[in-house]
């Protein structure tokens, strides 16, 4: 063993046991949305052209933004890589002079960072959304997003996960593949 890798296996060691300092307890569906990492949304205004907020999901790499009035201040949509998929694929548009005002989902729903995760999941189950705006003290500032939660699950628990062992008599055909 090189001294490079042992000491790359040290820091690893260091930041699991910094990390899992802030979620000593794991993660319950009952403890509020703020207990997760929650990501600052990205928005923009009314009146911006589809082929702008395009361009900011890929350099930002996000699946989504949230969608304010002129001012800036209330969030009056939501846009997502799904709307991109159902709204403006096939469609022959020009993505320069066609405004988000008219592909946004207009006036999403909202939780706020006090809400229970359950809560969280639960709307996003039964509205079919992947993500969901978060307010703190009645602002729009993070997106919450299934994976979000799902990272989260799987950090809490990643040495049961890392563990698994593989299932060697596993096909394609099992999954219909």
């Amino acid at each position: 063993m090189s001294a490079d890798y042992i000491d790359e296996e040290l820091q690893i060691m260091e930041e699991d046991q910094s990390n899992s300092a802030n979620i000593a307890a794991g993660i319950d569906i009952d403890d509020p949305i703020s207990s997760l990492s929650l990501v600052p949304i990205e928005s923009v205004q009314t009146g911006t052209s589809l082929q702008d907020v395009i361009e900011l999901l890929n350099q930002k790499n996000m699946g989504c933004v949230t969608i304010t009035d002129s001012s800036g201040d209330n969030t009056v949509g939501i846009f997502t890589e799904r709307d991109i998929l159902r709204r403006v694929i096939a469609k022959d548009l020009d993505l320069g002079k066609e405004l988000i005002d008219n592909y946004m989902t207009k006036n999403p729903e909202l939780l706020t960072e006090d809400d229970p995760i359950a809560f969280a999941l639960n709307r996003m189950s039964d509205g079919g959304y992947r993500h969901i705006p978060i307010t703190r003290n009645g602002k729009v500032k993070f997106m919450l997003s299934v994976k979000d939660i799902v990272d989260q699950i799987a950090f809490t628990y990643r040495k049961k996960i890392l563990n698994l062992p593989p299932n060697l008599k596993q096909t394609t055909s099992q999954y219909g593949g």
